[in-house]
């Protein structure tokens, strides 16, 4: 196979700390790899090396001659309209430009730049961009993003629209490299059906930084770890990579467990030793058997040093690193206060000029809700008015407090200090914010940075770090794997498995859906949306358990 890309000895710093050591990477036609670490082990960064955005500062990334690379990062960028940001993300619209910059310097008779205007134009059409205007409304279509909102701008669209739009432009494409980050992010699961069939269709190669687990099984040929600046690849797809990482965990957790048990076994022994030694050394000082002083002082010092070599023992036993997620599974599990369910009771929700409702849902304490439905039917809408993040126009919202993670994520100050945002947030002192954000592997560098600086995951683990110490009978959460690594997923799923209040949830994870055992399916297409002069009159379907016996 061809190599499209090829990545040596590449390395980037931040100031003192190395973001990238040594990193090689080797792309065949054919080949897509998952990159997958933690949050803020430099995935987007890398990404961005690849794409020819940021250069490093060792090593070379060499493309194949007429080798076209496409980037498109995780977070939607501002664009007048989705049209312009197709044009863009094609690589049409930069295309165009250059190209027009030498068409100008031709017109007033600089020659010079005709070999130069032949190559952009050759470039120009490569990408499509003699047709791309015809093609927009089938790519559009092709993803089911309304055709009404191809001049909306890009600031007005809800997540999942904006996810689609991001479809949209990998269906525009006409790359060999696809450089994708975090493209299922808000994606349903027609969505991401469609991301998928684009993504194997591709007849070049790609690298996809994702946290979605049955995605990256689906379309992952090999799997490329980052970690501490290190990349491991792992051969096999991404089954094969869970199986050998699931071996290296357990044997990290035995390795850990038996280094624990023999210094606990030392500690013990030296007690007792110490123990053995005070009593000789009682013995000694008032021993009538030793009148000589020198020989009573020796027995002493004998006990003592006895003493003290046997404790040194345990201090040089090697404990390796105890592995991160069980410090961090405990996140939600004593959280939980008793108090009332949630309700929304008659309640009409404003969308933009739109209503929907009116809604009745009841959540009694302790149940455990899925909201589901397409982009764009109003799970994000219900799930503020129940967290009391919106006011219901007409009905009422009542019940308990509520623990709320948005899609926004927004719920700490972006101007402060991440650790000082986290205390103010949740009422703790410096010492308790900073172990909660320990316990979500953020340490002392990122507490200390400003949120607003922080990247989408490092902002979501701060934001699970603050409902664990936010007091509260529910938990409301949309789309929580968000922008989260597949680390933090798993140990996500084991603190909500041990959660024992109310749970709201809207999420296309398969994984988590399944893992989390949920109650009940609540369908949000069977509300209505309307608009503001005429009201809604449909009311809600629930799918599974019973309706529950609380009420508000």
């Amino acid at each position: 196979m061809s190599v499209l890309l090829d990545a040596t000895g590449v390395g980037l710093s931040h100031g003192p700390r190395t973001l990238l050591h040594d990193v090689r990477l080797h792309l065949a036609a054919g080949e897509r790899v998952g990159l997958v670490g933690p949050n803020g082990s430099g995935k987007s960064t890398l990404l961005q090396l690849l794409a020819g955005l940021t250069p490093p500062d060792t090593g070379v990334i060499r493309t194949a001659p007429g080798t076209r690379v496409a980037f498109l990062p995780q977070v939607t960028e501002p664009a007048p309209s989705v049209r312009a940001l197709l044009l863009a993300r094609s690589g049409v619209a930069a295309a165009g430009a250059h190209l027009d910059a030498l068409a100008d310097a031709l017109a007033v008779g600089d020659l010079s730049v005709l070999d130069d205007h032949a190559d952009a134009l050759a470039a120009w059409l490569a990408l499509g961009g003699d047709d791309i205007d015809a093609r927009i409304p089938a790519a559009v279509a092709r993803v089911g993003l309304d055709p009404v909102l191809i001049d909306r701008p890009v600031a007005t669209l809800s997540g999942g629209q904006a996810a689609r739009a991001g479809l949209a432009a990998l269906a525009l494409a006409r790359q060999d490299v696809l450089l994708l980050d975090e493209p299922t992010n808000h994606l349903d699961a027609a969505g991401l059906a469609v991301l998928r069939d684009l993504v194997l269709s591709a007849p070049g190669a790609a690298v996809i930084v994702a946290h979605d687990r049955a995605f990256l099984a689906a379309v992952t040929t090999r799997v490329v770890e980052l970690e501490d600046g290190i990349a491991t690849a792992w051969a096999g797809g991404w089954e094969a990579y869970e199986r050998e990482r699931g071996r290296a965990r357990r044997a990290a957790t035995v390795a850990h467990e038996r280094a624990v048990a023999e210094r606990e076994r030392l500690r013990v022994a030296e007690r007792h030793r110490r123990d053995q030694a005070a009593a000789g050394e009682r013995r000694a000082r008032r021993s009538p058997h030793d009148p000589d002083k020198s020989i009573r002082h020796l027995n002493i010092e004998s006990a003592q040093h006895g003493m003290g070599a046997f404790s040194r023992r345990s201090e040089r036993v090697d404990v390796p690193e105890r592995p991160w997620e069980q410090a961090a599974s405990r996140l939600l599990l004593h959280a939980a206060q008793d108090g009332d369910g949630l309700a929304l009771v008659g309640a009409v929700l404003p969308v933009g000029d739109l209503r929907i409702g009116p809604v009745d849902l009841v959540v009694p304490p302790g149940r455990r809700l899925l909201l589901s439905g397409p982009n764009g039917s109003g799970k994000s809408t219900v799930l503020r008015a129940l967290a009391g993040a919106l006011v219901p126009v007409a009905g009422r919202r009542t019940g308990g407090r509520a623990a709320w993670l948005g899609q926004a994520r927004g719920a700490l100050d972006g101007d402060l200090e991440l650790a000082t945002a986290l205390r103010v947030a949740a009422r703790l002192d410096e010492a308790a914010a900073r172990a909660a954000l320990a316990a979500v592997r953020l340490g002392a560098d990122l507490a200390e940075r400003p949120v607003s600086t922080l990247s989408p995951g490092e902002r979501t683990r701060a934001e699970l770090a603050l409902l664990a110490h936010r007091g509260a009978s529910c938990l409301i959460l949309d789309e929580p794997t968000n922008h989260l690594d597949v680390e933090a997923l798993e140990v996500l799923e084991t603190a909500l498995q041990g959660w024992r209040g109310g749970l709201v949830i809207a999420t296309h994870d398969r994984h988590l859906r399944t893992a989390l055992a949920l109650d009940e399916e609540v369908d949000v297409t069977r509300w209505s949306t309307r608009r503001t002069d005429r009201a809604a009159s449909t009311g809600l379907r629930t799918v599974g358990a019973a309706r529950p016996r609380w009420a508000p």
